[in-house]
């Protein structure tokens, strides 16, 4: 059996206010295509579908043209979960409606986790598809008041898989987690506050594979056969030279994963740093406009006059402009301040900051704080 592993498309997300919808729709598309041109037995997708449990129409249109594309269009079965940006409700809701022998999509928690049997030429493979689910929804569901973390959670997920599933057959199980010792990216949502989000690999004991979703780095999380996917696109400037890509592999007849392949995805437009001296970037840009997702990365040592706006008309989507010695430092793309209106001196200090690329030292704090205190005088 042949089996495409995706998640985390996060369908309507924007990076930094610049629309991802045409890049996502990018994407999609070339999983189709591979789902057509590999002869994929079975797609996964695990996890945070949408980027918000309310999103976008058009993002909503996104994800039920591609479902319903590759159910008419292929042979594939298509097993699918919620994520922690998902509305469990929202994608579980028409599940009544579709062919259950060749399509699971679990939104809420279940305590029963019955799985889809599907058959190869050696026999049934169970999918137990097991989507996020909150710790007081989980004590709700499972009625076990002791469940107090998202390993809590996802070990009755389990346990409950585990009992549903046949005995002897091949199990594959779908997740979304943050599974110890792998690696996050600075736009994931934390799963849990105030508590441990980590879970151990250990819980997935018994299982041939276990597709994973959350976290948007392609990455084992202990062994070959438990992984992340990642995202399908790059949604921070900290992923910009993160490979992105899809996992294929083949589930043979004693349940060992063999022909195990990243195929990385070829963006609409990618998410990249520029470094260098104001001048030198305006050139190379000038030489090679491009309509990438563009952070540059400022080498300049004194004041800059609207750095963003030289790089614009050859890097239509800049978002952001850093300096060296203080990568924190965000300059505002669009000359606003960050800081609310009621914070005088944090506005003058971001001014200070984007003008002449560092703060204000304390005896200049102190200026503008003993101006700000003087009364104003009206004439009459």
């Amino acid at each position: 059996m042949k089996i495409l592993h995706t998640a985390d498309w996060h369908l309507g997300r924007s990076l930094r206010g610049v629309s991802l919808l045409d890049d996502q729709a990018h994407v999609l598309d070339q999983i189709f295509k591979t789902i057509v041109s590999r002869n994929i037995d079975v797609l996964i997708v695990a996890g945070d579908i949408y980027d918000k449990a309310s999103p976008p129409e058009a993002a909503v249109k996104l994800y039920s043209d591609f479902i319903e594309r590759v159910y008419e269009e292929t042979e594939a079965a298509i097993v699918v979960i919620a994520g922690n940006h998902d509305s469990g409700q929202r994608l579980g809701a028409v599940t009544k409606l579709l062919d259950k022998t060749r399509i699971l999509i679990r939104g809420p928690l279940e305590k029963n986790e019955l799985p889809l049997l599907l058959e190869d030429e050696h026999g049934p493979v169970a999918f137990s598809a097991l989507p996020y689910g909150e710790i007081y929804a989980a004590r709700r569901v499972f009625g076990d008041e002791t469940i107090r973390t998202p390993e809590d959670v996802l070990r009755h997920q389990v346990d409950a898989a585990r009992q549903q599933k046949p005995k002897g057959v091949r199990w594959v199980i779908v997740a979304h987690a943050f599974v110890t010792d792998c690696q996050p990216s600075e736009s994931e949502r934390r799963l849990a506050v105030g508590t441990v989000e980590m879970v151990s690999q250990a819980i997935f004991d018994g299982a041939d594979y276990v597709a994973l979703g959350h976290l948007h780095r392609p990455q084992m999380a202990g062994s070959e056969t438990i992984r992340y996917s990642g995202s399908p696109l790059a949604f921070g400037f900290d992923e910009a030279d993160t490979l992105k890509s899809m996992t294929i592999f083949d589930l043979k007849a004693d349940g060992v994963v063999t022909n195990l392949e990243q195929i990385e995805f070829e963006p609409l437009r990618r998410v990249r740093e520029v470094k260098g001296l104001l001048a030198d970037l305006v050139a190379d840009a000038q030489a090679a406009p491009s309509d990438d997702l563009i952070c540059a990365i400022l080498l300049d040592e004194g004041a800059l006059v609207e750095p963003a706006a030289q790089l614009r008309p050859f890097y239509p989507n800049i978002l952001q402009t850093l300096r060296e010695k203080k990568k924190d430092l965000v300059i505002s793309t669009a000359g606003r301040a960050q800081s609310k209106l009621d914070d005088p001196v944090g506005v003058i200090s971001e001014f200070v900051a984007y003008v002449r690329g560092e703060t204000p030292s304390e005896a200049e704090q102190g200026v503008v704080v003993k101006l700000l205190d003087e009364p104003i005088r009206e004439e009459v």
